[in-house]
């Protein structure tokens, strides 16, 4: 059943009536594979969406541009029914037959040959039908789903309470989506062809001895009957190597079975950036067999023998929750971002998108990924990737706060559905070593503060099934756990002890003010903070013509439509002493702050372990193409600054500083102090900050010689100061670079004199030359090494390799570093991969604050000039 369906728009229950003029037309309407093509009907995918669908077929216009979906709100008012023909289907004796539906949005009816099959209200529990001798004889049958209008639900700007059904709420409207509420059969449709007894679940419970020893605690259900005699074998693999394996004689079949597979000393499963060792993924194969040996079916699911705990913060308040991760023993700093549907019409599947953001997590050096609940509870395809990357997963339910009320609603009803669809959900995740954690929701609270589970039947119940289901993983009532909710300054100089779990603010507070509030803090944990850009280059071209580019403000309604919450113009004119005057100058300045702004707050965090025990930044994805938005990478999922700046920040080892703002006008010196840590044992190195001129002129320089604890602490190394003369407002470049063990860190962040960032709108342009060679055959993908030269006078200011091929073009290039200050005479190699892209037509550009030139072809090398 995978592959193409008809589908058509209904008023209501019209489809009960005559969902075909007649019943042969059932059957004539049946083109190739099925697919319904007779008047009436459009071209359907499953899984897909029905707003896709409809801009496919030409219904309404591209979505994805200015404020184009507003033409698909309709949609979402009215039922469609989704129908497609089955060949008549042999079956053998003993064969079981069943229509199974992974994910109808939200839930539907399925008819088969014009009898009710069942009606189904989930939208993340699978549901299946036993059809058996339906499907006998040799007429073809006819299959109808249909999709009711979608229920009605809160935008962000709703009320919690009021909200009853679980349901990913993003689509009816939030900061970073418009209104585009989701149907359709999202997730994928099958026919299941078994024989008389099969599984139904196999839970594989790895477990670690203190020696290193380990086994796997297996149960098996299955829906044999009491008269059925099975057996079971199962055989765990360290890739094609068996490391362990047990069996089970026939015997009279009363589910659940239980057994254990000695693994022996099994590699352990390690979060990404662990020097223990990878994140090795085992595999159990499971088959259920008769009494002759016939095997009648089998599953095989994923192993990681990896322990994950939750664990007391040091030096946290008495009474505070644990939120240190262990992870096999050993305290991890949680370096993670926050993750949202990949697009807005989530059921299209794009595993090349979610490959290549995942990849990007892995490249910055990401070990968690927080699953924001007003999103969705990730696909499988989601959480193998992350299960062979290393990336822990915490992984929230579908319930998320409101600008009125955030308590979720405790109707009965509602209450016995949250029920239903825990522990059908619980069951289909629980085998990912990577799931870490499970959440309830984000951001509910009613007037005491972030909810508990006793002030929530909602989450009780979600609770008890994580109990009863999964009982390995720890669980948090919600993001953030309180007991204050947000990190300001007023909460921290009035309840310094009280901010635990924190979120908060998304915005660049200004300069000087975004320093404070972080060198502030008393967070244990900050699960959710951002600052907001604009998008890159090519998306924003992509998004909004060019007569309506300008101005980027509140008062340009398309981009009201395109990020209304996150226009930040007048703080990027603020910064920049109110001299932007062309929209790629407030672009290339908004994404100046969104890296410099996060970067620092993510630093500062850090800078606190183990008090502080993790920075999840707010967002790396966005599910809209957004003009502005708080997110790392844009829609079509080329980086920005941001990103590059949270991944230096994320670094094993990592040289950086504090200071008071990056704009000292009015202040009698530059004073910096210098820090660094490493995760990957005690390292002895020599550490250099100097202040640099445009031209590379040294202005002052301190060296250390340290020796960085082995539990990743953050060592004090020293200051640096300069004294600033009256009338001087040209910017100078703060450098850190440190040395040593094998192992090296650097940073540079650009300064002005001025009270303002003006003065670099008055840096010349700089005169780079770029040389380039190929490597096509890697086992990884295709690799350009890109060498850059300043071969001019002056810094070259926030470099990044970026993608200069139309933005429709397949794949992308992937660069490993970006947003790089490179200083007259400097040189420097960026590796950059090719995914998913045609070896014809690649290009790149050297893009950054005073660059922008094209690259030249691989084993090509000429000098390339920039525009101011």
């Amino acid at each position: 059943m995978t592959g193409g369906r008809g589908r058509r728009s209904l008023d209501g229950d019209a489809w009960r009536i005559r969902p075909f003029p007649s019943e042969e037309a059932a059957v004539r309407a049946a083109g190739r594979d099925g697919v319904l093509d007779e008047p009436g009907w459009l071209p359907g995918h499953v899984p897909g969406s029905i707003a896709d669908d409809l801009w496919r077929a030409g219904e309404i216009p591209d979505p994805y541009v200015e404020r184009n979906s507003r033409g698909a709100e309709w949609a979402a008012d009215r039922a469609w029914l989704y129908g497609r023909t089955i060949e008549a289907l042999p079956l053998a004796t003993g064969d079981r037959a069943f229509v199974r539906l992974e994910g109808l949005d939200f839930g539907g009816t399925v008819v088969l040959d014009g009898e009710l099959l069942g009606r189904h209200d989930s939208m993340f529990a699978p549901v299946e039908w036993e059809i058996g001798g339906r499907l006998s004889g040799g007429a073809a049958h006819r299959l109808l789903v249909a999709i009711p209008p979608a229920p009605a639900s809160q935008p962000q700007l709703g009320r919690t309470s009021l909200v009853e059904v679980h349901k990913s709420r993003m689509t009816y409207g939030w900061d970073f989506c418009p209104r585009l509420v989701h149907q359709g059969i999202w997730r994928s449709a099958s026919l299941l062809v078994t024989g008389r007894t099969r599984i139904v679940d196999a839970w594989a419970r790895p477990r670690l001895e203190p020696d290193g020893r380990g086994q796997v605690d297996l149960r098996i259900a299955t829906d044999a009957g009491a008269d059925a005699r099975v057996g079971i074998e199962a055989t765990l693999l360290d890739g094609d190597r068996t490391i362990g394996s047990t069996s089970a004689s026939p015997a009279s079949a009363l589910p659940p079975i239980d057994l254990v597979v000695d693994a022996g000393r099994p590699r352990r499963w390690w979060p990404n950036g662990s020097v223990e060792g990878p994140p090795v993924v085992h595999r159990l194969t499971v088959s259920l067999v008769d009494e002759d040996g016939r095997t009648l079916d089998d599953r095989t699911v994923p192993v990681g023998f990896r322990t994950v705990e939750l664990a007391p913060n040091a030096g946290a308040p008495p009474g505070a929750r644990p939120y240190t991760l262990v992870v096999n023993g050993r305290p991890t700093y949680a370096r993670g971002w926050n993750w949202v549907p990949l697009d807005v019409a989530y059921g299209v599947p794009r595993q090349d998108r979610l490959m290549h953001l995942l990849g990007l997590a892995h490249d910055a050096n990401v070990n968690l990924l927080r699953v924001w609940g007003g999103g969705l509870i990730e696909s499988d395809a989601f959480y193998e990737a992350c299960d062979e990357l290393g990336i822990l997963v915490w992984q929230e339910f579908s319930l998320s706060s409101s600008a009125f009320d955030s308590v979720p609603s405790t109707e009965p009803a509602f209450l016995a559905a949250l029920r239903r669809d825990a522990r059908a959900i619980v069951p289909l995740r629980r085998n990912h070593p990577s799931l870490a954690i499970w959440c309830g929701g984000n951001e509910l609270e009613d007037d005491d503060g972030p909810l508990e589970d006793a002030r929530s039947p909602a989450l009780m119940a979600l609770h008890e099934a994580v109990r009863d289901l999964d009982p390995d993983r720890p669980w948090l009532p919600t993001s953030p756990s309180g007991p204050r909710f947000a990190n300001r300054l007023d909460v921290i100089a009035a309840d310094p002890d009280g901010l635990h779990d924190v979120h908060g603010p998304w915005e660049h507070q200004g300069l000087g003010a975004q320093q404070r509030l972080y060198d502030a803090g008393t967070s244990l944990l900050n699960s959710e903070f951002g600052v907001e850009g604009m998008t890159g280059r090519r998306s924003l071209e992509a998004l909004v013509a060019p007569e309506r580019r300008w101005p980027p403000t509140r008062s340009n309604p398309v981009y009201r439509h395109l990020g209304d919450w996150w226009i930040n113009e007048p703080l990027v004119q603020a910064s920049f002493g109110r001299q932007l005057h062309d929209v790629e100058a407030v672009r290339r300045a908004s994404q100046w702050l969104q890296a410099e702004g996060l970067r620092y707050a993510v630093e500062a965090n850090r800078r606190r372990w183990p008090r502080n025990s993790g920075s999840i930044p707010w967002q790396l994805n966005e599910s809209f193409p957004n003009a502005w938005c708080t997110s790392a990478v844009d829609h079509r999922g080329d980086p920005k600054a941001a990103y590059f700046a949270v991944a230096d920040a994320y670094r094993a080892v990592h040289v950086c500083a504090s200071y008071a703002t990056t704009a000292w006008g009015g202040d009698d010196a530059i004073r910096v102090t210098a820090w660094a840590w490493s995760t990957v044992g005690q390292r002895t190195m020599t550490i250099t900050a100097r202040l640099l001129e445009m031209d590379g002129t040294v202005a002052v320089t301190e060296t250390w010689n340290a020796t960085l604890a082995s539990d990743g602490r953050a060592g004090r190394l020293g200051e640096l100061e300069l004294r600033l003369d009256a009338g001087d407002a040209r910017p100078i470049l703060l450098d850190l670079s440190g040395d040593g063990d094998e192992v090296s860190s650097s940073l540079r962040v650009p300064f002005s004199r001025a009270g303002d960032l003006a003065p670099f709108l008055d840096v010349p342009a700089a005169a780079v030359e770029a040389d380039c060679d190929a490597d096509c055959g890697t086992p990884e993908g295709d690799r350009w090494r890109v060498g850059i030269t300043n071969v001019g006078p002056i810094a070259a200011l926030g470099l990044m390799l970026v993608d200069d091929r139309p933005i429709g073009a397949d794949g992308w290039a992937r660069a490993a570093d970006g947003w790089v200050h490179l200083l007259p005479g400097e040189q420097r190699s960026f590796d950059v991969r090719w995914d998913g892209a045609a070896v014809e037509g690649r290009r790149l550009r050297i893009a950054g604050w005073n660059v922008d030139s094209a690259v030249p072809p691989p084993r090509g090398k000429r000098p390339a000039r920039a525009t101011s």
